[in-house]
């Protein structure tokens, strides 16, 4: 059974400018140095018109994780990381992001929403939210493995919010 990953944030920032820096190579780049874990690198990076790809790569050492996890992997854990991002109408964009954890039977897919809010508040023009879910497959384990997994991608999440909030104040 999978669990559900929901995170949602505000920024002080219109979504187009929010945008402009989450599909940026240099602030993925930088995000990864900054935020990435061990051996991290922008794989790939497509523009297709409106359309944008990428895969990032990032790694984590095996003492980091919680004795459970290390006895399914078994070592250091390397994540690719899917996002496709489109612009749906002005103000407002979505995305799909999708993960996988070299040699574990882990699985994450959700969708990614980025708009301008209709009625800003407490200096907040814009909202970021995923929406998603973790699934582990391994017999008696799998659900203990999905909430620390689920705990992991909140605290990210909320890393690589401080960080693009940041990112924005220094290059605007």
């Amino acid at each position: 059974m999978a669990r559900r990953i929901e995170h949602r944030s505000t920024s002080e920032w219109p979504a187009s400018r929010v945008y402009e820096a989450l599909v940026d190579v240099d602030y993925l780049k930088h995000r990864l140095n900054e935020i990435g874990g061990t051996k991290t690198e922008l794989v790939e990076h497509v523009v297709t018109g409106d359309d944008v790809r990428f895969q990032i790569r990032q790694g984590v050492r095996a003492e980091s994780l919680p004795p459970i996890a290390r006895t399914v992997v078994g070592g250091d854990l390397m994540i690719d990381r899917s996002e496709s991002w489109r612009c749906a109408e002005e103000g407002h964009y979505t995305g799909e992001i999708a993960a996988e954890i070299a040699g574990a039977p882990c699985s994450i897919t959700g969708s990614m929403w980025l708009r301008d809010l209709a009625e800003p508040a407490d200096d907040a023009v814009s909202e970021f939210v995923v929406d998603g879910s973790v699934r582990v497959n391994v017999p008696f384990v799998g659900g203990k493995l999905e909430e620390f997994v689920c705990d992991q991608i909140q605290q990210l999440l909320a890393s690589e919010e401080r960080f693009t909030s940041d990112w924005l104040a220094r290059h605007s």
